[in-house]
């Protein structure tokens, strides 16, 4: 029988080891570096980071990298927003583990903007605004808390709460991109769906098929778009 000092958890009353989130962390840290450094106007990051429909095809990082600017010299966006993603993004890191997390994170930001482009009317001025923000992949974490299993012990009902409310603040406050809520909703349900509705040994495989079909798709939609906005 094992001694108290080398037992198991349940015998010495230790819980098990849970890993930090270390994704989450290192996301929130980055982001508000680059919030001071947004401070700063000879760096321009708004301009140079923020989601343009018309520039999608001439600088697609701009997909990604609105995650990173947020308006100024407020902090009350960024804040909303890093909120949301200490407390859903740690629960749900570690339920899919660091890189999955770090791929709904990633195509949840990209998934906001190819909603905002498919959605922006070339003839007017949603087609060169600047969008800005990281909700779109702060709604991808809660598309996963979405996915109907018994695999994520949480409140479902705070869950959709809070879908609710900042869909519909989204819809009565000018100059809150619902769309980027809804594309990073819908990218993260996906993603979430694949990683926790399918057996844990085709998890890996899935979830990875599932992410780079997402990805085919955004590209394909995104460049049709653009295209026929030319024309």
């Amino acid at each position: 029988m094992d001694t108290p000092e080398k037992g198991s958890a349940r015998e010495t009353g230790r819980a098990p080891s849970v890993s930090p989130p270390l994704v989450t962390r290192t996301i929130m840290i980055v982001t508000v570096v680059a919030f001071l450094a947004e401070l700063l106007p000879a760096l321009d990051l708004l301009h140079r980071f923020s989601f343009v429909p018309a520039l999608t095809l001439d600088q697609p990082w701009r997909v990604l990298t609105v995650a990173l600017v947020h308006d100024e010299p407020s902090p009350v966006h960024l804040l909303a927003n890093m909120i949301g993603l200490f407390f859903f993004g740690s629960f749900v890191e570690r339920a899919l583990g660091h890189w999955r997390f770090l791929v709904v994170y990633l195509l949840g930001t990209a998934g906001g903007s190819a909603m905002v482009l498919v959605l922006a009317d070339p003839s007017s001025r949603d087609w060169v605004t600047n969008n800005i923000g990281a909700s779109g992949a702060v709604f991808a974490i809660v598309g996963v808390l979405l996915v109907p299993t018994r695999r994520l012990d949480r409140n479902i009902t705070g869950v959709v709460l809070f879908v609710v409310l900042n869909f519909g603040y989204g819809f009565l406050v000018a100059g809150v991109s619902w769309q980027a809520h809804l594309g990073g909703l819908i990218a993260g349900f996906v993603l979430g769906c694949a990683a926790l509705l399918v057996p844990k040994k085709w998890s890996l495989p899935v979830f990875s098929a599932v992410a780079a079909a997402l990805v085919l798709v955004m590209a394909i939609v995104g460049m049709g778009r653009v295209a026929g906005a030319g024309m």
